[in-house]
């Protein structure tokens, strides 16, 4: 280049001699040449194509000037006319920054020129992920796939075709979701432009993983009360698994057994878990059994008692199925303690004549017994009033009525209200200077000997007929017996001798038959003993005095 140079600035100068030789001193001066000037800017290569971003390529300028002389030494200027596809350094190198075209022009002086650039990404790797994964059995995986150039730019808008490598184990769409379908392992593939990316699929079957039991809590009330329980078995990805067995089981089943359905049944008092088991998952539930009071029985349910008497109530407690509640406390009432009280043990008191409901009380359950107060001596009164023709008696005031027996005429009573006198003998009649009787007259009822408390029985100067009841001598507490002057049959009863604390025995007037009975020695408070005007026979017993100790 400088050789060629030099020659044609040599082949000038001897013109420019020559020329002034052959004019002499008087011709004109030509005009200097013009100055060399960029007329032509040449960009080499004129088309370029980079298939990744960041790629480069070196572009030259070749400017000419108007002689079309190269212009080595000029000054060039590069520029872009779409700097997101492509920039330019001072030195024509270019770099590719995004997909699409541009134009690289290089200016020198008024002088330009220009190559194209077309950046077009193509992928150089494929990228799947996950890259691998474990699938259950019906799951799915949505897979994402990136392309990139040789760069490890993103292909943008690269388009994948997928592909399982077994499609029994697990299938995908065209869009990358993955759907498990048999135990076992399988390649997803993507591929575009020639270039695959893969990931490594497990498909797993589903397992049970978690059980959970609805109610988790139960309480239970009444022994042979039942809950039904469900268990809900998930699987590991959390999809419920139906259908699958479930083992059902008891902590303690003397509390609460349960069945293989799930069907729980109280047994005891106290607390329990319930556990539901599906492979090696389990869940479980806790029951409380704790019997509630539901029904209250007393016994007995009705009862008659005397006054002053007591009687012992029981109460017993159970639940809404009939099981005995043990250790209940029971709340004990009286709905008339004019009547009968009741202490809180359930021991009943008879106060008076009349009717009281006793009442047991445990929570919101009761039960309740019907006390009657009422003097058994009335009704052995009512009996002597019937079978003595009451009726026709010269004086039976009150007798039959409600009031009490101390009212009822010729009766005395305790503190109590039990008898302990009747006197229904005739009374003497001062002007005729007789007996008149008071009107009795049938047998002696054998009820009479039921006054457990009678001390003094007078019925003498009656018309009473028949034998002396054997059961008089039933009356432990009696003092004086007289039933003289009567129309009495029969033997004096030995049985007689048993009434230990008689002191007077008043048996004459009658139509008694049959020896006296020795017995009647025994009875050693006896001070007083009328026999006469009978048909008796044998000695008059006399009681041996006991030697005196000395």
């Amino acid at each position: 280049m400088n050789s060629h140079r030099a020659f044609i600035l040599a082949a000038a100068t001897l013109s420019a001699a020559l020329w002034a030789y052959a004019c002499g001193d008087g011709a004109t001066e030509p005009p200097p040449p013009d100055p060399p000037r960029p007329t032509t800017v040449t960009v080499s290569p004129a088309a370029a194509e980079l298939t990744a971003l960041g790629a480069t390529v070196q572009l030259s300028a070749e400017v000419r000037d108007q002689n079309g002389q190269v212009m080595a030494a000029a000054t060039v200027a590069w520029t872009t006319d779409n700097a997101p596809v492509a920039t330019v350094d001072a030195s024509g190198v270019v770099t590719s920054a995004g997909n699409g075209s541009a134009t690289i022009t290089a200016t020198a002086g008024a002088a330009s020129g220009s190559a194209t650039v077309s950046v077009a990404q193509r992928a150089s790797a494929v990228t799947v992920s996950p890259a691998a994964d474990t699938l259950v059995a019906g799951d799915t995986l949505r897979l994402g796939a990136v392309a990139a150039d040789a760069n490890g730019h993103p292909v943008a808008g690269a388009e994948f075709s997928w592909a399982s490598s077994d499609t029994s184990v697990a299938v995908v769409d065209d869009a990358g979701l993955v759907t498990g379908v048999g135990a076992g392992q399988a390649e997803i593939t993507a591929s575009t432009a020639g270039v695959t990316g893969r990931a490594d699929l497990t498909i797993v079957a589903p397992a049970p993983t978690t059980v959970t039991v609805a109610p988790d809590t139960v309480t239970l009330t009444a022994l042979g009360q039942t809950a039904q329980l469900y268990a809900e078995v998930r699987d590991q990805i959390g999809r419920v698994m139906e259908g699958i067995r479930v083992s059902w089981s008891s902590a303690d089943t003397t509390v609460a057994v349960v069945d293989s359905a799930g069907l729980v049944t109280a047994a005891g008092v106290g607390e329990t878990t319930i556990a539901a088991m599906s492979g090696d998952a389990s869940g479980e539930a806790v029951v409380t059994v704790m019997q509630s009071v539901g029904s209250v029985v007393v016994s007995p349910a009705a009862d008659t008692i005397a006054p002053s008497d007591t009687l012992r109530l029981e109460a017993e407690a159970f639940d809404a199925n009939g099981h005995r509640v043990d250790g209940a406390q029971f709340d004990w009432s009286s709905s008339a303690v004019s009547v009968a009280r009741v202490d809180g043990s359930g021991l009943v008191a008879a106060v008076a004549e009349g009717t009281t409901t006793i009442t047991a009380t445990a929570g919101d359950a009761r039960g309740t017994a019907e006390i009657t107060v009422e003097n058994p001596d009335r009704a052995v009164l009512v009996a002597l009033y019937n079978a003595t023709d009451g009726p026709n008696w010269v004086n039976s005031g009150n007798w039959l009525t409600d009031v009490p027996l101390q009212n009822w005429y010729g009766v005395s009573t305790d503190a109590t209200g039990r008898v302990v006198r009747v006197d229904l003998a005739g009374r003497w009649d001062s002007e005729a200077r007789v007996y008149v009787p008071h009107g009795l007259s049938g047998p002696i009822p054998p009820e009479i000997s039921s006054l457990a408390n009678l001390q003094w029985l007078n019925l003498s100067h009656n018309q009473l007929t028949g034998p002396i009841p054997s059961e008089l001598g039933n009356l432990a507490n009696l003092t004086r017996l007289d039933i003289r002057y009567n129309q009495l049959t029969g033997a004096v009863l030995p049985k007689l001798s048993s009434l230990a604390n008689l002191e007077y025995l008043g048996l004459s007037g009658n139509q008694l038959t049959g020896s006296i009975p020795t017995e009647l020695g025994s009875l050693s408070n006896l001070t007083g003993l009328s026999l006469g005007s009978n048909e008796l026979t044998g000695p008059i017993p006399i009681r041996k005095r006991q030697p005196r100790r000395s």
